[in-house]
């Protein structure tokens, strides 16, 4: 049994499995980490069961055998649609070592054991013409590693044969291309359900003229129709190529919205995808490991006969829009808090916010307030900004007892009694657009132009950047804060404030050791490993079907250097 967690500020490994009666070494080799101290804020681990004390009929010299192997990778060949590849025929390169495999039903090899954490296994398939072809080279990060290799084609096989009809107009696109494996690792994921709104570009199974798919079809669907001589084809709708240059494969069924937003915010949809990648909850799942015997180094069986198994998580990239984080009011896709999903319906301009006058809950109202002037009172009427409740009652901003917006009032009780609980029928509907994907995407991508705002109107250039470095300003924005960011682009942090903040990140161990590497130094251990960080984090070109003609992203410390105010 395992439980979900999302990591919270201040967390380390050490404390998150004193809370759950547990071990850090159980929760790393759980979620495949290499370093117990390196963890950051909104990760998502599965936190194992409480370890039972160990009696003297506990199979404790069956466990010491049959332990996993220190390095262990497990890999999985999937095709453009996450379905497995079955039959391609598989080298692996490892220690001076070669193995030839064949995938099975599922698309995998057998597991791969490794000699030291500084191995590596260079991985070939044959293609179609029987050649050789080099596609990743993986190591372990951990006791065990699950791999999973993406090509970006996809076979389609069928028998054709003549037959009568009137034969459509247009002409059918080139054949589509067998699968071959491209490398995609850490794993991706196991495809969504096929969306109503997708890219479409077609591969026919021959070269002839045919009637085109609709741009809306799924990628993947099969279309049968027939050429200008009668000829049975066969249409596959691909992701890429598309006009826009569009990639996200396990994330397709999300094209529309990103594009959507890409429009509203004037950016690239690739620097859009880039943010909801960096953004996003993602859904894990478990999958059957098997459990290796030391002595042998061949499965473990139980009495049956059967493998043993034990469950390991696997994210699958796909970006998860039920997700709820179990210590916090965090919901949806892109996990904003109740006060500040409220706070974003309440700024004009807003996609939440247009949603919320749509439905009349957002409107004014006629109140009545005492005025007093020269010691004298008197009894204005005024209209006012209102948020409508079920009711037909209307809350309206306080100045007395105290001052408090729309907003901070409706965040608070009575309105929300619960995390992502309201009181209110009309409010609660809003909290929960947060699980609708199109709502959390849009609304993410208005907070990282809120803070690109922020930052303009302090003087930062921010015009001067492309929309890949757009991207990974807005992340740091999110990242730090209003406060923190403006003190990162300058350089003006203190290192006693960066330590906190690498710590709060990373864990005390791993901030000390960061600091080490760089002369004791934590203020500069910050900066490089919040740079790094957001460089593999924020990277428009893997949402680009071709990369050729991609703008060049500098690195986040240079654009940090380059928006900085003119003095």
């Amino acid at each position: 049994m395992t439980t979900s967690y999302t990591v919270q500020r201040g967390d380390t490994l050490t404390k998150i499995a004193k809370q759950h009666d547990t071990t850090p070494q159980a929760i790393a080799e759980l979620n495949d980490l290499s370093n117990i101290n390196l963890i950051h804020i909104g990760q998502h681990l599965q936190v194992p069961a409480s370890i039972p004390q160990a009696s003297e009929s506990s199979p404790a010299t069956q466990n010491h055998e049959q332990a996993p192997q220190e390095r262990t990778l497990f890999m999985q060949f999937v095709d453009l649609l996450n379905q497995p590849i079955k039959d391609l025929k598989v080298k692996l390169h490892s220690d001076g070592e070669t193995a030839e495999h064949v995938t099975n039903s599922d698309g995998e090899v057998p597991p791969v054991e490794v000699k030291s954490k500084s191995s590596t296994v260079k991985v070939e398939v044959e293609t179609i013409s029987g050649k050789s072809k080099h596609i990743a080279t993986v190591s372990p990060r951990g006791a065990s590693t699950y791999v999973r290799l993406h090509s970006p084609k996809l076979a389609v096989q069928s028998q054709l044969r003549t037959h009568e009809g009137k034969p459509p107009t247009s002409a059918a696109p080139p054949a589509a291309p067998s699968p071959v494996a491209a490398a995609s690792a850490p794993p991706a994921s196991a495809a969504p359900a096929p969306p109503a709104t997708a890219p479409a570009s077609s591969a026919a199974a021959a070269n002839s003229s045919a009637s085109k798919p609709s741009a809306t079809t799924p990628p993947g669907t099969v279309t049968d129709t027939r050429s200008a001589a009668g000829h049975p084809v066969q249409e596959v709708t691909l992701e890429c190529p598309n006009k826009l240059n569009l990639k996200l494969l396990q994330n397709f069924s999300y094209y529309k919205y990103i594009v959507d937003a890409g429009n509203r915010a004037g950016m690239i949809p690739q620097a859009i995808a880039a943010i909801m990648n960096a953004e996003s909850a993602t859904i894990v799942t478990l999958v059957d490991v098997p459990i290796f015997n030391k002595k042998t180094g061949k499965p473990a069986l139980d009495k049956k006969g059967n493998p043993v198994v034990k469950k390991k998580p696997m994210d699958t990239l796909v970006w998860d829009p039920n997700s709820a984080s179990p210590r916090s009011s965090a919901r949806g896709m892109t996990q904003f808090v109740d006060g500040t999903w409220i706070e974003m319906m309440m700024t004009d301009g807003t996609f939440l916010n247009a949603r919320a006058k749509k439905e009349g809950w957002l409107t004014t109202t006629t109140i009545t307030a005492t005025v007093i002037s020269k010691h004298k009172k008197t009894e204005e009427t005024k209209v006012v900004p209102a948020f409508k409740l079920e009711n037909g009652n209307f809350v309206t901003a306080t100045v007395k007892p105290k001052r408090r917006s729309i907003a901070q009032l409706l965040a608070s009780r009575p309105y929300v009694t619960g995390r992502a609980t309201s009181s209110d029928g009309n409010l609660q509907t809003i909290l929960d657009l947060r699980f609708q994907a199109e709502y959390a995407i849009q609304t993410a991508v208005d907070y990282a132009m809120q803070n690109l705002a922020m930052l303009k109107k302090a003087e930062f250039k921010i015009d001067s950047l492309n929309d890949g470095e757009k991207a990974k300003i807005a992340y740091l924005a999110h990242h730090l804060g209003p406060s923190d960011v403006k003190d990162f682009i300058n350089n003006t942090m203190t290192a006693t404030h960066a330590q906190y903040l690498l710590i709060a990140q990373v864990g005390e161990d791993s901030a000390a050791d960061k600091a080490a590497e760089n002369h004791n130094n934590y203020l500069t251990a910050h900066r490089t490993w919040l740079n790094d960080f957001i460089n593999s984090r924020i990277e428009i070109v893997k949402y680009m079907c071709k990369t050729d003609a991609a703008p060049a992203v500098r690195a986040l410390l240079e654009v940090t250097i380059a928006i900085r105010a003119t003095t």
